[in-house]
Order: structure tokens, then C-alpha cells, then sequence
């Protein structure tokens, strides 16, 4: 009997210790400790402990990301809140006579601060779905035609052509005003990332079930892991890029979580007219 306890009391540490660990690892994840990692066997026990690392993983991922995004905020927000600060502060001792040009760049920094918060807002909507949509068929071609239409004069004042080519109707179901905000922010884009005296072209075809637009244009170009990053938001990229005056990068994050709502994919990718290529896939409206 005493060497049946001893063999019972071994083999229940030895059974236990997994599990200890285990609890041990999910006790620490509750905390907040996020930089654990279990290690286990190949048996049933060390698969669980692969999926906690994983879930440590992802959860330290996310941790990091709400931080630089708290960070990017803050950053975005303070630059137009310093400069009208600075200028408010000139304009009150007297530095600066306020004039129609003070006033203009007063504005401009008003400006910049309604984009930002309309951009966070309807992100942030997107984001938890709290976006309404009142999905009916509609002529895709048609919508995107339009939407080319009300940004040609912007085209051209900034020299840059602007073309689109649909080979013939296709129906989708999708909301036609966050359809129409989805195609905006993306010629947005694209008329503000390239060189005057650049080119900007729409295509559409249907593949199968697909109904497939791609917007290409010329340089500036992006590599691939730029074209991996465009969607994450309050993304910058370079320089030469990065010419906007308004918005603070959300334009392709509030695009994505658009598409995802109408149940297709979007990404971005080098053109091959040297700038950039946006794909986004819908899925065509069968009757």
C-alpha cells in the first residue's frame, strides 16, 4: 500500500505538472503578462500550450498596436493644436497683424482638425460595424462612372489624367452612398499621391462571380511592404507620398472595413505604370 501511495503520488505530479503550468501561463495572461511562453510536449497538453502562446502572442501584438495608435493620435492631433496655439498667441501680443492671410492659415488648421475627427469617427464606426448600409442591386460600371465624373476637374487641375474602362454592366449589392465614400476615398488617393502630369486609370471586369475594379497610377511608387502596411491605420508613407494636407491617414483603413462589409477583399500592391495598384474584389449580384 505505501509503495501503490508513493507510485499514485508520483504519477499525479507528473500528470499535474502541465496542467500547473498551464493555469500558471493563463493566470499571468489575466494580468496582463503577455511575454510568457509554455513549453510543452507533442502530446495533447503541449498543443494547448502552443495555442496559449499564440494567444500571448497576438495578444501582446494587439497591445503594442493600441499603443502606437494612441501615440499617432495624440502626435496628429497636437501639430495643428500647436500651430493654432502659436498663432493665436502671436495674434494676441501683437507679433502678427491679423489679417485675411492669418486668417486663412487659421483656418487651414481648423481644417485639418474637422478632417481628422470626421476620419476617427467614421472609422471608428466602420470598426464595430455601427456604419448603417442598405444593401440593394446596383450597375457598378455606373457608380464608379459617376464617381470618376465628379473628380475630373480635380484631375485636371492637378494635371493628371483620369481615365476608367468597364467592358460592360455588372451588378452588385451594396449600399450605394458607402460605395460611392469607398471610391472617393480611394481617386482621393490616388489624385494625391501622383506627380502632375501623371496618369490614373479605372478598370472593371467581372471574373466568374467576381466583380473586379483595379486603380492604377503613376509615381511616385511604393515597395511591397509599404503596399502590405496602406490599410493599417494612420499609416505614413514616404516622403514623396506624402503630400496631403488634410486627413491623417485613414482614408484606406475606413476603404477596407467597407469592403469587408460588402463581403469583398481589397490590397494594394506596385503598379505597374510605377505607382500604385489598388484591387478590390466584390462579389457580383445574381438575380
Amino acid at each position: 500500500m505505501l509503495l501503490a501511495a508513493l507510485v499514485s503520488w508520483f504519477l499525479t505530479r507528473l500528470l499535474l505538472a502541465p496542467v500547473r503550468r498551464i493555469i500558471g501561463g493563463i493566470q499571468q495572461l489575466s494580468a496582463g503578462d503577455y511575454t510568457q511562453t509554455l513549453v510543452g510536449g507533442q502530446d495533447e497538453y503541449g498543443r494547448l500550450m502552443d495555442d496559449i502562446n499564440h494567444l500571448s502572442n497576438t495578444l501582446q501584438k494587439n497591445q503594442s498596436s493600441r499603443r502606437r495608435w494612441l501615440a499617432d493620435i495624440s502626435h496628429e492631433l497636437r501639430t495643428p493644436l500647436s500651430i493654432l496655439t502659436g498663432e493665436i498667441e502671436a495674434l494676441k501680443d501683437g507679433v502678427r497683424p491679423f489679417n485675411g492671410e492669418q486668417l486663412a492659415s487659421l483656418d487651414q488648421e481648423v481644417q485639418r482638425l474637422r478632417f481628422l475627427t470626421d476620419d476617427l469617427y467614421q472609422l471608428s464606426l466602420s470598426d464595430i460595424g455601427g456604419l448603417r448600409y442598405e444593401f440593394v442591386p446596383i450597375d457598378f460600371a455606373e457608380s464608379i462612372k459617376c464617381v470618376v465624373k465628379d473628380y475630373q476637374s480635380a484631375a485636371e487641375e492637378l494635371d493628371i489624367t483620369l481615365s476608367f474602362a468597364a467592358s460592360k454592366a455588372i451588378q452588385i449589392n451594396a449600399d450605394q452612398s458607402r460605395l460611392a465614400q469607398l471610391l472617393a476615398n480611394l481617386l482621393r488617393n490616388s489624385l494625391a499621391y501622383t506627380n502632375p502630369g501623371g496618369v490614373i486609370t479605372l478598370s472593371l471586369k467581372r471574373e466568374h462571380n467576381k466583380a473586379i475594379l483595379q486603380i492604377h497610377d503613376t509615381p511616385p511608387g511604393v515597395t511591397q511592404e509599404e503596399c502590405d502596411k496602406l490599410f493599417e491605420p494612420l499609416y505614413r508613407q514616404d516622403e514623396s507620398r506624402s503630400r496631403r494636407s488634410e486627413g491623417a491617414g485613414l482614408g484606406l483603413a475606413i476603404c477596407r472595413n467597407i469592403v469587408e462589409a460588402h463581403r469583398g477583399t481589397i490590397t494594394a500592391a506596385p503598379s505597374p505604370l510605377g505607382g500604385l495598384e489598388v484591387t478590390m474584389t466584390l462579389p457580383v449580384w445574381e438575380s
